[in-house]
């Protein structure tokens, strides 16, 4: 019984680790997304890089990075919480 309880609390910990994890990585994207934004190269500074005559800023190259690496964070999180869920379920079902 107390393996069980144990168990049911590792579950729940790495559950609310991938959670606060992915929360974290979704702050950034956010920012860096806001950032992205505003450098995003304009007028003829646009037709410079376009061209290959200038480059691009690289907040502007690394937002898209930061966003797969957000949503790589999200889904982990939402399937360690669903596992979570399903083995505490499992386990009390099991134990009634």
């Amino acid at each position: 019984m107390q393996n069980q309880e144990q168990t049911e609390k590792t579950h729940e910990k790495v559950a609310k680790r991938a959670e606060d994890i992915a929360m974290t990585a979704t702050i950034i994207s956010a920012v860096v997304g806001i950032g992205a934004t505003y450098a995003e190269p304009s007028g003829f500074y646009a037709i410079g890089v376009a061209l290959g005559l200038a480059s691009e800023p690289l907040i502007v190259t690394v937002a898209p990075i930061v966003a797969g690496i957000a949503t790589v964070t999200g889904v982990i999180s939402s399937s360690a919480y669903f596992y979570s869920k399903w083995k505490n379920k499992k386990q009390h079902h099991d134990a009634a």
